[in-house]
């Protein structure tokens, strides 16, 4: 909202209302121009100061957008949209922990807003700090039950927590989100934990792929309990989990015939039943084996690159937007992963990343192996096959992760905090071959990461296997 509020006859009036004009008429530049001298020939101008940082944040200038409104909260101490604003600037330039005092602030000026308490529950989440976010987002729901935001974020910070009993309980407010109703998705009833010997059993596929494959992991337990399971999967891993679970009949999403079910499942329902805690999860959830004429082709290709250990390495989800960018290390902070010596490095991006292998091959002069024909994007049963010949994996969290950990391959995920399931542990529960090595939180300092997977790889290297 355009902030109006002046009083007549001040320094800078003349400047704020050609701004003012300027702004809503939608002459941006020019509106900024005209802000900027108003604060210059009157710094406790606090609307000027305002409107400037509203600009400022479309324009993606987040530092002086902060500035901008952080002086606007000084000015103005009991205006709740200072503090959110100035909170919200702070925290896109990485500044966690001031922008929980400008929520705090926000939330004394507004006590009964439930968006200070959800913003200062986000706030936390990003500092790591799990239990101060489901606090505030139990208050953000005390005020209002159906806050959907609140309910899935308690979701994550109760998961990260390690509660998976609660957090499996918010984790059902994804529904609510998307605005479906998995119960009215099929004629059959929504199974909830029913006895289900001698029943059929439609499990169906929700989420991304590397959510898919983490969830198939319960399968087990249902074929266990007596359930005839038929899986409807994404079409990319009919072929793994055919193979995987010879027991259940895999079949693409919607190919499941005319045939009535008993019941049908959601698959991201699945730990809700079966991993309350953390001592629910096998100790062994190596379940993925390639095809064998893919291990074999892949065989022949690594073994041709000569003596030294063969590690794939993934360093971004093949979806980045600006938001989703700050959770993955630029290329630059692997440097000390690149200067290990006898590794032959292997690609596993699994989009157009020639650019970036140019990058890595001039920058470190390191060459990243690749075979441009094969498809890692949407022939897994490929791609299982060439993990099957890594020695470990380095991996932002991508589905590679979840193939990799599902194949058993030695893994470190390069993490930025946001992983919640790993459910507070460095190895993940669901994968006991993953390592997950977290950015310190409330930083943007990735050197930590790196060093410590370059010093463990290097040791290894020595030792000559990995563990």
């Amino acid at each position: 909202m355009i902030s109006t509020a002046l009083s007549t006859s001040v320094p800078g009036l003349a400047a704020f209302q050609r701004g003012l004009t300027a702004q809503q008429a939608g002459r941006l530049d020019e509106a900024v121009t005209a802000y900027r001298k108003a604060v210059r020939q009157n710094p406790g101008l606090a609307p000027a100061h305002f409107n400037l940082g509203q600009l400022l944040r479309a324009r993606s200038e987040y530092e002086e957008a902060a500035s901008c409104f952080g002086a606007a909260a000084r000015l103005r101490p009991n205006a709740a949209d200072a503090w959110l604003n100035f909170g919200a600037m702070l925290e896109r330039v990485e500044r966690h922990r001031d922008a929980v005092q400008a929520y705090r602030r926000a939330s004394e000026c507004a006590p009964d807003d439930p968006t200070p308490a959800f913003n200062l529950g986000n706030a936390n989440l990003a500092l790591g700090d799990f239990s101060a976010a489901a606090e505030s987002y139990r208050t953000v729901i005390a005020r209002r039950p159906d806050h959907l935001e609140a309910h899935w974020n308690l979701a994550t910070a109760l998961l990260a927590l390690g509660d998976l009993s609660g957090g499996w309980t918010e984790y059902q407010w994804r529904w609510a989100k998307q605005k479906l109703d998995p119960a009215t998705r099929f004629a059959w009833p929504q199974w909830r934990g029913e006895p289900v010997a001698g029943k059929r059993v439609l499990v169906w596929r929700e989420q991304g792929l590397g959510d898919e494959i983490l969830f198939a992991t319960c399968l087990r337990e249902l074929v266990a309990a007596g359930a005839e399971v038929t899986l409807a999967a994404t079409d990319r891993l009919v072929g793994l989990f055919a193979r995987a679970f010879p027991g259940v009949s895999v079949v693409p999403d919607g190919a499941w015939g005319d045939q009535p079910f008993d019941f049908h499942v959601p698959i991201g329902d699945l730990p809700s039943h079966f991993r309350k805690s953390r001592d629910a999860f096998p100790a062994d959830a190596k379940f993925l084996t390639p095809d064998s004429a893919a291990a074999t082709r892949w065989a022949g290709r690594l073994d041709a690159l000569g003596a030294g250990l063969k590690v794939g390495i993934c360093w971004r989800s093949g979806l980045v937007t600006e938001e989703r960018a700050r959770a993955y290390s630029d290329l630059e902070a692997w440097a000390p992963l690149f200067a290990v010596p006898g590794v032959h490095w292997i690609n596993l991006q699994y989009d157009d990343c020639t650019a970036e292998l140019a990058r890595i091959k001039q920058r470190f002069g390191v060459t990243v192996h690749r075979w441009p024909k094969e498809n890692l994007k949407n022939d897994l049963d490929g791609v299982v096959g060439l993990l099957w010949n890594l020695d470990a994996v380095v991996t932002a969290p991508t589905a590679v992760s979840s193939l990799a950990g599902g194949a058993g391959i030695p893994t470190w995920e390069v993490d930025n905090g946001g992983d919640w399931t790993a459910h507070g542990e460095e190895r993940s529960p669901w994968f006991p071959s993953i390592r997950i090595v977290r950015r310190p939180y409330g930083t943007t300092d990735w050197t930590p990461v790196f060093q410590r997977i370059a010093g463990e790889l290097e040791a290894q290297r020595v030792d000559g296997a990995i563990r």
